[in-house]
């Protein structure tokens, strides 16, 4: 978590730019998943799924989308613009994620829950 999902819906400071389109990438300014730790959590921790609450899995002004790639090389899905990340404990929660289905889309509009370990 980031942190990045108070700034939604303001686009400057969620984005680091309004603007819209190619010309934009170079503006745009929000944190990502650098590639060495996607590596990391893909052989390290074996984890199945990973979610970050900015725009994209990679840096703003990505435009290699490294960790993209490191992640769905191994089949390890990126959720994306996730919020509440916060209230998650640091280990133990379960989220259930169901993305609409989207014949031969590459991404979806998703449906994230968290089942919280008992206390």
């Amino acid at each position: 978590r980031t942190g990045y999902s108070k700034y939604w819906p303001d686009a400057v400071k969620y984005l680091g730019t309004a603007e819209r389109g190619e010309g934009a990438v170079p503006k745009l300014h929000f944190p990502g998943l650098h590639p060495d730790a996607a590596k990391w959590l893909a052989e390290a921790r074996r984890i199945k799924a990973v979610g970050i609450d900015t725009a994209s899995i990679d840096y703003g002004q990505s435009t290699m989308y490294e960790t993209h790639r490191i992640l769905y090389e191994r089949d390890i899905p990126a959720f994306e613009n996730m919020t509440n990340l916060d209230r998650l404990p640091a280990r133990g929660a379960l989220i259930v994620a169901l993305p609409m289905k989207i014949k031969g889309g590459s991404g979806a509009p998703l449906r994230a829950i968290a089942i919280l370990p008992a206390r």
